[in-house]
């Protein structure tokens, strides 16, 4: 099919293809952890949420029951793969904070329990042979440009309501969810480069990204009893903190959202 001029270039058989190499290098992630564990393990983990947020994108090409079982394979690779990294950011967490606000090491607590090892290489193997297997069996390259921007669209529109929600809640599952949707948008747009607007979306989308991402962290933090303790100093450093990033991510995020869902999708959609 020829393409227009202005074509998101990114028809159904080339989102097949592409999840089809993701796939690939992610088993090749796999091969390296037992040498490069915490590069590895970061690289693979990248790459399942890249692929998780190109299936929303494939969607209406791929029968429900198997859009289920794609991406429970996709996230038993990440939670198995999500231990080691939660210990490590955690870790690097309380160092930063306790260097910035200045405290004694001995308000620095200790986090409960021990680095898990890493997973099975064959578990995390069998598990991507068969997200390959499925790639295969579904109809992904008979997408049309439409139908994928329509499905970008739809991403862009709950991330937006999710926005307005993160107005109105601090509620931990809501930002959650928000952070989500707004790494799936930053993920598609990285595959939709030509769309207008796209290069500061993508600035925004990952920025906004990483905020919400410490944001969870901290509260993650907040939540373990050496940390929650009434006197603890580290009550009032994580709240102060976190106060300190709602206030940036809210501004950022009104600043990716801030076209109306309508008007998005009629932007995007005039690209074909």
């Amino acid at each position: 099919m020829k393409q227009s001029r202005n074509s998101t270039g990114l028809p159904g058989r080339k989102l097949k293809r592409l999840l089809h190499q993701l796939c690939e290098r992610a088993q090749d992630d796999v091969r390296r952890i037992s040498t490069h564990e915490e590069t590895a393990t970061h690289q693979l983990r990248l790459r399942v949420k890249k692929m998780l947020a190109l299936l929303r994108l494939a969607r209406a090409g791929i029968e429900k029951h198997t859009l289920q079982a794609m991406r429970q394979h996709l996230r038993s690779v990440k939670n198995a793969c999500a231990g080691n990294r939660d210990h490590v950011v955690q870790s690097r967490l309380i160092d930063k904070l306790t260097r910035r606000f200045h405290l004694a090491p001995k308000h620095r607590p200790q986090l409960m329990g021990l680095p898990h090892q890493a997973p099975p290489a064959s578990y995390l193997h069998h598990q991507l042979y068969a997200m390959g297997q499925l790639i295969d069996s579904t109809c992904i390259e008979t997408l049309s440009e439409e139908q994928i921007l329509a499905e970008h669209a739809r991403c862009y529109r709950k991330g937006r309501q999710l926005m307005k929600l993160g107005f109105e809640t601090k509620d931990k599952r809501t930002l959650h969810r928000w952070r989500h949707r707004v790494k799936d948008l930053y993920f598609q747009t990285l595959a939709l480069p030509q769309l207008r607007g796209s290069e500061r979306r993508i600035k925004r989308a990952r920025r906004l990204g990483h905020l919400l991402g410490r944001d969870q962290d901290l509260a993650n933090l907040a939540g373990e009893p050496a940390f929650a303790m009434r006197r603890s100093p580290w009550v009032h450093v994580l709240n102060e903190h976190r106060d300190h990033l709602r206030e940036r991510y809210l501004s950022l995020g009104h600043k990716l959202y801030e076209p109306p869902s309508a008007r998005f999708s009629g932007k995007i959609m005039g690209c074909v």
